[in-house]
């Protein structure tokens, strides 16, 4: 098992100036035709839960970074001595992009400055706190069609009021994002981050009459197993779901088919009263699916435009 190849591997995004794992795959791919590098498989190696086993990665590595190193030592070193590698050869790294990009090693981040206290204007009423389902459109490419089942919890929080805490049960494991929950108008909105995955999702959603048994709103990011990031929203319901416990909300997180008993199966398990569940499926379906419950940017209609503007004749 290689050393410290998650904190590696983020170094090198940062000195090839690679954003994306797509970027990555095709500077790998340029250099060796039959790189073992797979994007998809990078997702879990950038947050650690597993490392390459193909020893031809790591020797891509090194001859990317043109490194005078073979692919065992680029494996087996530490963090430290693989960013002495890199110095040695391309001078002293800036410590504050990594600082900024908070992709380095944890004594490296830098500690954000306190957000300042609420005001009564902007703090969001005490009665949101609490666990809800939050049901949406998937966003994968791959899982166009379906529902995504996540955990929203809002939960009180002195120093900004309320924090917002949203999970995804994923297939290649757990997805947490977190921010501050500030009220604007009629609305709440929350900027919610996972700084180690590069991941992010903003929330506006519409403040209900107490004791909110439901949140409705629109929630805008990336999908995770897209490997273009392409900016995607959706519309989003999230159901009060306080009697169930943690672990069994967990269990009904993730992927599900968008089939109307799949949906009803789902709201029972939340405690939705049998005669009242065929509606609500009915409804929250009829919600999700309307037109617009899903927008995203297609690269089939980005490309025309960028190439048209590039195109264009220029004025002086």
């Amino acid at each position: 098992m290689s050393i410290d190849f998650r904190q590696k591997l983020r170094l090198v995004q940062i000195v090839t100036g690679c954003a994306t794992q797509k970027e990555m795959y095709a500077r790998f791919k340029a250099l060796n035709p039959q790189t073992g590098y797979d994007p998809q498989r990078a997702y879990k190696w950038l947050q650690g839960r597993s490392s390459p086993r193909d020893a031809g990665i790591y020797e891509d590595i090194a001859r990317l970074l043109d490194l005078p190193a073979t692919g065992e030592a680029v494996r087996t070193c530490s963090f430290a001595e693989f960013r002495a590698m890199i110095e040695a050869r391309r001078g002293a790294l800036a410590e504050e992009p990594v600082q900024a990009t908070a992709l380095g090693p944890a004594g490296w981040t830098v500690q954000p400055a306190p957000p300042p206290a609420p005001s009564p204007t902007t703090r969001p009423p005490a009665y949101l706190a609490g666990r809800y389902l939050a049901i949406s459109r998937a966003w994968a490419p791959s899982r166009r069609g379906w529902l995504v089942v996540g955990i929203l919890t809002i939960s009180p929080d002195t120093g900004t009021g309320m924090t917002l805490r949203y999970e995804e049960n994923l297939p290649d494991g757990l997805l947490v994002m977190t921010g501050a929950l500030q009220r604007i108008g009629r609305n709440v909105l929350a900027l919610a981050i996972n700084a180690e995955d590069e991941m992010f999702i903003s929330f506006s959603l519409q403040i209900p009459p107490a004791p909110a048994l439901a949140l409705f709103g629109i929630f805008n990011g990336a999908a995770s197993h897209d490997l273009d990031m392409r900016p995607t929203a959706s519309r989003i319901l999230c159901l009060r779901a306080d009697p169930v416990t943690p672990e069994a909300l967990m269990e009904l997180s993730g992927y599900i088919p968008n089939e109307p008993e799949i949906v009803r199966q789902t709201l029972l398990a939340i405690g939705i009263s049998g005669t009242r569940v065929a509606p609500l499926s009915d409804k929250l379906r009829d919600y999700l699916n309307a037109d617009g419950g899903l927008v995203d940017t297609p690269s089939s209609l980005i490309a025309p435009l960028i190439e048209g503007l590039y195109d264009m004749p220029r004025t002086e």
